[in-house]
């Protein structure tokens, strides 16, 4: 399902905001908006955010009210959330974007 224009423009914000935060904290970041290397895919999934220091990886995924509870977003959820249990030095973390 895709979002629509003013959901995409919010999750979009979003994203940058988390990729902000990250790169004023140290981290290196890959983003999958506009300005940013690209995250590579997750057990099938791209997440929006993926940021790495001092040997840990954190995983953010950015929903919408519209695309929060799909089939895909629940199971592109679950799959950075068994990457992250699978790993002692990655954490996943959703928001959703209001």
């Amino acid at each position: 399902m895709q979002r629509e224009h003013e959901a995409q423009a919010k999750h979009d914000e979003m994203v940058g905001s988390i990729a902000r935060d990250f790169v004023k904290k140290g981290f290196r970041v890959k983003a999958d908006i506009e300005g940013y290397e690209r995250p590579g895919m997750i057990r099938g999934y791209r997440p929006d955010v993926i940021a790495f220091k001092d040997g840990q990886r954190k995983i953010v995924e950015v929903e919408t009210a519209d695309t929060s509870k799909t089939s895909r977003a629940v199971k592109q959820q679950e799959a950075f959330r068994a990457e992250a249990d699978n790993s002692e030095t990655t954490t996943f973390t959703k928001r959703v974007a209001k």
